[in-house]
């Protein structure tokens, strides 16, 4: 199972692609990649991706981005 970093990562152009396909800019991309995915872009990263990116993986990774922002502020 991979995350987003991982996919954007194996393929020149992979970035800029799913940035038009979202509607954001590529630094949008990056942030979503390294901070976690919002809801609303699930699914539609998913699809793109053609569940490379599963859906388990954007959950998994969200929580724990949380997690540590959380334990940082204590």
């Amino acid at each position: 199972m991979k995350n987003l970093k991982q996919w954007l990562g194996e393929s020149r152009g992979r970035s800029l692609a799913l940035a038009r396909h979202l509607g954001v800019s590529q630094g949008r991309v990056s942030q979503l990649a390294a901070g976690g995915v919002p809801d609303k872009f699930k699914l539609r990263i998913r699809d793109f991706t053609d569940g490379e990116v599963s859906l388990e993986s954007m959950i998994e990774a969200r929580p724990a981005v949380f997690a540590a922002k959380e334990g940082g502020h204590a």
